[in-house]
């Protein structure tokens, strides 16, 4: 292998001076000076009396002599493979004694030439060739290697377990957000139904009202009649002769003398009770609702303050940010079972939060319109989601060795099969009593010995993001990573007859 110091004294032999590259073509000058042809030529074509570039003696150009000698080391240095070429510098030697370093002393961790391996300040430490040296370390690197491949795998496991736990941690934040819009939303319908009742029972109070002044006008102006036509009769006898003056008289005298006005009662007691019913029931909301506001300002203030209190500058700044976007309230959708998408076989609830396998008629099998997922009894949940994010809880219970589907499905073309699909289109947990299983349509992923009773399902439409965990313990179980192009369901199966899927309300805290 040649040293760099040599190739680097040959480099200057067959460079030449005027473009500073391997000679190409070399000529020799009178003066002994050897240029390439072809940039010699170049010099001599600007100036009429050519002298040398290095020692400005006359060049007859007549008189350059092709040097073979010259052209031949510049060919065979061209043909150096640069990696035959050893640096001084990868042969390090001592600095003190100026030998090749050979030993390598394991206490200092410095290399030893044989002088320094000798000498009084190496001679009890432990000392071995520079090859042995590198080979007990290679062990060691490698040993290293294998802890430290080890610690990556850990590492990925406790991320993933990570990212699982705060995957679960965002579920559970959606679900509480829904609970409070649910059971907030319940608080106002109430005070709205107990509302319209009280104003309904008003207007009818208020109907009754015209009725009674109608009676009581009614009866009123009619003993008025009565007294005005008594009041004429006698008048007129004023006015009349004698004979027709004492005619009857003692009986219109006696009519006259017997009237008495009897006056209804306006409003019956019935009705006074009635309107004291409400106003009764109107001040013990009022008082409850009182009560009820004060202490929720008393809590409020402390939980406000207790809470703004813990977030220190940066939290604060996000959190005013938060309430700055987060301006227009949100509301809650109640998710249900859509029938209309059920298998026949299905039956549901009234109010269509369960769904119940009794009987599985085998001739539902040769319907025109067969089983998307066949053999399991599907139904999609709605509504659909398109965009944002959304949680459900679902139980599904049945006999010993019960078989359900928890999961997401997108929207498909009419009388599309999902197991013939070639894109993912379904995700889902396989749910049994052994265990469960992540699948899709394309696929059957690992198996997990987890024993569910509830599981949680939350997606994140904009991520891409679909969470299952368990709804008891509140441990992530797994997560798709995907992207959806379209609307997307819950989706729900079962396989057993006498088995049953339960959607958990939103205001229902386990």
């Amino acid at each position: 292998m040649a040293s760099l110091q040599r190739v680097s004294k040959l480099l200057e032999d067959v460079t030449c001076p005027i473009c500073m590259e391997i000679l190409q073509d070399p000529v020799t000058t009178d003066c002994g000076h050897n240029f390439c042809l072809q940039c010699i030529n170049q010099v001599g074509k600007t100036t009429e009396n050519l002298q040398c570039p290095l020692c400005k003696l006359p060049v007859n150009k007549n008189m350059l002599r092709p040097n073979n000698k010259l052209a031949s080391l510049a060919e065979k240095f061209q043909a150096i493979d640069p990696a035959e070429v050893q640096s001084e510098e990868e042969e390090p030697r001592c600095g003190k004694h100026k030998e090749k370093f050979n030993y390598f002393c394991e206490e200092d961790g410095e290399f030893l030439c044989r002088e320094c391996h000798d000498s009084k300040d190496h001679k009890t430490h432990e000392v071995t060739s520079i090859d042995e040296a590198a080979q007990n370390y290679k062990v060691q690197i490698e040993t290293q290697l294998q802890h430290l491949g080890q610690k990556d795998k850990e590492i990925i496991k406790e991320k993933k377990e990570g990212e699982g736990a705060i995957q679960v941690f965002r579920a559970q934040v959606h679900l509480e957000r829904l609970k409070i819009l649910e059971e907030f939303k319940h608080v106002r319908q109430r005070l709205e139904e107990e509302e319209r009742f009280l104003l309904s029972r008003l207007s009818w109070l208020e109907q009754e009202g015209v009725k009674q002044i109608e009676e009581y006008v009614t009866v009123t102006e009619g003993q008025l009649t009565t007294l005005r036509n008594l009041t004429r009769s006698l008048k007129n006898r004023l006015q009349a002769p004698s004979m027709e003056l004492l005619e009857g008289i003692k009986d219109i005298l006696g009519r006259s003398k017997e009237y008495e006005f009897h006056n209804p009662t306006p409003v019956p007691m019935n009705l006074e009770k009635k309107i004291n019913e409400v106003k009764a029931r109107h001040e013990s909301i009022i008082e409850s609702l009182k009560e009820l506001t004060e202490n929720l300002i008393t809590e409020w203030k402390e939980d406000k303050s207790t809470f703004l209190n813990s977030l220190d500058k940066k939290d604060m700044e996000n959190w005013l940010l938060l309430q700055k976007n987060n301006s227009d309230l949100l509301s809650s959708v109640t998710m249900t079972l859509d029938s209309t998408s059920a298998d026949p076989n299905l039956t549901f609830s009234e109010d269509l939060k369960k769904a119940s396998l009794y009987v599985i008629d085998s001739t539902s099998n040769t319907q025109a319109k067969p089983r998307q997922f066949y053999p399991f009894h599907c139904v999609r949940g709605s509504p659909g989601l398109s965009s944002g994010r959304a949680v459900w809880r679902v139980k599904i219970q049945g006999p010993p060795g019960k078989v359900g589907i928890v999961g997401v499905v997108a929207q498909l073309p009419q009388g599309f099969q999902i197991q013939n699909s070639e894109p993912c289109c379904l995700w889902a947990l396989r749910i049994s009593s052994s265990g469960c299983q992540p699948i899709t349509n394309c696929s059957i992923q690992e198996n997990l010995s987890i024993c569910l009773r509830k599981v949680g399902v939350y997606v994140d439409y904009d991520r891409g993001e679909i969470v299952f965990y368990d709804a008891i313990t509140n441990k992530n179980i797994y997560t798709f990573q995907t992207s959806f192009d379209r609307q997307i369901f819950p989706f729900f199966g079962l396989l057993n007859a006498r088995s049953s899927i339960i959607l958990e309300p939103l205001g229902l805290h386990s």
